[in-house]
């Protein structure tokens, strides 16, 4: 599937979630080969949050929305370069949609995350060296040690 695809199929899930008197609905999500996080937030004048004088109320997640969002991150994904660690998606009651995407920076986790989740996510979307960010290559590093350790673990007993 080609990002474009991927990204209207995202936008069309997202869409999906408003109701009548809802502004826009805003996905933000961090997702890596294993394991995701995701809030997502209806702006409504019934909300029962506020952001920035906006009222707004969470949802949950569809399978729809969930799956949209893991093709889109393999379609997104670049040789060498990588795909994206987190991104926020914006979809409004016009159907409007926009992505802000990150490729550098380490995403947000509702609890801590085992680093060799981040050595399986490199095997199925790799990047170079030299584009990987510092606390990428740790993490790796510390993932690989972490699966080596259990090979010789599960090999002894």
């Amino acid at each position: 599937m080609d990002e474009s695809s991927a990204f209207n199929d995202l936008g069309r899930a997202l869409y999906r979630l408003l109701s009548a008197g809802d502004t826009r609905a805003e996905y933000s999500l961090s997702l890596i080969r294993g394991t995701g996080y995701s809030v997502i937030r209806v702006f409504t004048p019934n909300g029962e949050f506020e952001r920035g004088g906006e009222r707004y109320a969470t949802v949950s997640s569809s399978i729809d929305l969930v799956t949209a969002a893991r093709n889109l991150r393999a379609a997104c994904y670049r040789e060498g370069a990588g795909t994206w660690f987190s991104a926020v998606f914006t979809v409004t009651s016009q159907g409007t949609a926009t992505a802000e995407y990150n490729y550098d920076e380490e995403p947000d986790w509702d609890a801590p995350i085992d680093a060799a989740m981040y050595a399986n996510d490199q095997d199925k979307f790799p990047r170079d060296e030299s584009a990987q960010p510092d606390w990428l290559k740790q993490k790796i590093a510390e993932g690989r040690a972490q699966i080596i350790a259990q090979k010789n673990r599960t090999r002894r007993r």
